[in-house]
């Protein structure tokens, strides 16, 4: 028995002596790894209920190579993570393997890796996670190989301290060059909201407002509020105050409500506000008012409430006006608003994120207002009235063709305007009777009726296509082979619903200027408008796309430029900005 554990114990140490012989001769010193390892996070810091991303980059040793992570693999690769039971994490994602063929297997490619690759696991800190300093620590089991000759696997560490913060606190993103293009940056509007105090945020956000209000998905609405406030009855100052007042009111509940729930659920809207259903939704109720201004029935509050106001329903119907045009112009204002829901998201705060919506739509209805109460200044006597009360019907009818077009057939989204356009003139020019009551009247009926069929020829006649941005489909691999080539890259994400993209096609995608400045970069778009694609759906968890339109531009080494992100709608001189900033 002792015989044979001598025996056991002398072919161990044999095996010991030859595996550090061969280290020997293959260059590696009897303490020197094959493999080395260093863990990055993508943020400086973590806080509860948020997600990250975790980088764990390998190299391995010159002339050597690992068995990659591969069914093929002899011994592959497999990392592990060791953190606090808040902090969770999903499957690895490595990187593609080499396949080279050694002596070992002349008539065979083997997968491998050699030299530095990294290994990217995504993470989640549970929403009850304690705040405090904490460790995580990856763990890479290899075995390396040189030529046909192997070494004994070995274990290669590698740990990153930061900290759990409390909810609210502000956060940066940090190794840009290591997770470009694979996780969602914070945005400008985030880290400025962040790092500035509350007076100057609110201030920040008025002024915000007040841009988003020159937005052109807005422009459909301006007509509509000239229509409804020319309407009203009352021209005394005050009233015309007060329901403007009210119109800009409604306005600002819509988003404050939003911005308090979002504060409450951590933004769970996402991008449904721009989504196909919301913008159908829009427009049904956009014919309903319509169908209202025509008579064919009476939008009133219940009579309780009226009789509270004192029969003042105006003011409860400027007020619902509000409300409505805060939803029309969701997926307009829909990719800052949703940049916002995330940073109130983290505040965790409803009250401070009801006020940072409130203060966002005090800017945006600012004009609106001076709007309204110009409009319930026009003198609209007798039966004029009613003629006026149609007209906004009609243009409610337009704003609502504006904003189900993108989501028509071609042939239907082409006619469906120039129809609404010349309906509109015709009955009003030669079928109103309020219009016809008197000679001048019937003069203007007529010529606006004739001005309109012009009009809707002119918007039927096709046009010549106009210059624009010529896009490849997105492909992965002819992106990373554009990094190859060191050209820069810019990636559009579009879908046919999106009101914002249309004006960015037919805006900055066909300034000359910017068509000869894209001439430098590889440009893929990511068509959204199937959003179960599972292509689609890969591209914007990828690169953390929370809105459409997107533009994202990553530089002639590969890495995403965040600053230079565009979310939403921005003019040709904006989008040149951001180009030249991509070298």
């Amino acid at each position: 028995m002792r015989k044979y554990k001598f025996s056991t114990i002398a072919i161990i140490a044999l095996l010991a002596m030859t595996n550090a012989a061969w280290a020997q001769l293959s260059g590696l010193g009897p303490a020197e790894k094959a493999v080395t390892a260093k863990a990055y996070l993508s943020v400086d810091k973590l806080r509860p209920g948020d997600s990250f991303r975790l980088a764990v980059r390998a190299t391995v040793k010159d002339g050597c190579h690992i068995g990659a992570h591969d069914k093929d693999s002899l011994y592959p690769a497999n990392l592990t993570i060791a953190a606090p039971r808040d902090i969770s994490f999903s499957a690895p994602v490595y990187p593609n393997a080499l396949r080279k063929s050694f002596p070992i297997a002349p008539d065979k490619k083997l997968p491998v890796y050699e030299g530095t690759f990294t290994v990217f696991i995504d993470g989640r800190v549970a929403p009850s996670a304690k705040t405090g300093p904490v460790t995580i620590t990856a763990k890479l089991d290899t075995q390396a190989c040189k030529g046909d000759q192997c070494f004994a696997p070995e274990l290669t560490q590698a740990g990153v301290a930061t900290e759990v913060a409390p909810a609210g606190t502000p956060i940066r993103n940090i190794n840009g060059g290591m997770f470009a293009g694979s996780v969602a940056p914070i945005s400008d509007l985030e880290n400025r909201l962040a790092h500035t105090p509350l007076v100057l945020r609110l201030l920040m956000l008025y002024g915000l407002g007040l841009l988003l209000a020159f937005t052109p998905c807005v422009y459909p609405m301006v007509p509509v509020t000239v229509g409804y406030f020319s309407t009203q009855k009352d021209s005394r100052t005050h009233r015309i105050v007060l329901l403007a007042a009210m119109y800009v009111l409604g306005l600002a509940l819509t988003y404050s409500t939003l911005g308090a729930v979002a504060a409450s659920a951590g933004g769970v809207f996402g991008a449904a506000m721009q989504s196909p259903a919301v913008i159908v939704g829009i427009a049904a109720i956009l014919v309903a008012l319509a169908l209202s201004m025509f008579g064919l029935y009476e939008l009133q509050a219940p009579r309780f409430i009226q009789n509270e106001a004192s029969g003042r329903s105006g003011v409860l119907g400027a007020l619902f006006m509000g409300l409505i045009f805060g939803i029309v112009c969701a997926p307009c204002v829909g990719p800052v608003v949703l940049g916002l829901m995330t940073y109130v998201a983290h505040l965790g705060s409803p009250a401070m994120g009801f006020a940072m919506f409130f203060t966002l739509s005090l800017g945006l209805g600012t004009p609106l207002f001076a709007l309204a109460a110009f409009s319930a200044k026009l003198p609209v006597p007798g039966m004029w009235m009613i003629a006026v009360r149609k007209a906004a019907g009609f243009l409610l009818l337009g704003a609502a063709a504006y904003f189900l077009t993108p989501l028509l057939p071609d042939l239907a989204a082409h006619y469906l305007m120039p129809i609404v356009v010349v309906t509109g003139g015709v009955y009003l020019g030669f079928f109103e009777k309020s219009i016809r009551a008197s000679r001048i009247g019937a003069g203007l009926g007529k010529a606006t009726g004739m001005a309109a069929l012009v009009v809707a020829v002119v918007l039927a006649v096709p046009k010549p296509t106009a210059h624009s941005l010529k896009w490849q489909p997105y492909e992965p691999a002819a992106v990373a082979a554009a990094a190859k080539a060191s050209t820069p890259v810019m990636i559009d994400f579009t879908a046919k619903w999106c009101v914002a993209c249309k004006e960015l096609e037919h805006g900055p995608f066909s300034d000359p200027n910017v068509i000869e400045a894209a001439a430098r970069f590889h440009r893929f778009r990511v068509d959204g408008t199937n959003q179960a694609d599972a292509k689609v759906q890969a591209a914007v968890k990828l690169f953390g796309v929370q809105g459409y339109p997107t533009v994202i531009f990553i530089d002639a080494s590969g890495n995403e430029i965040p600053s230079a992100r565009i979310v939403g709608y921005v003019n040709s001189q904006e989008m040149l900005k951001r180009m030249d900033s991509v070298k």
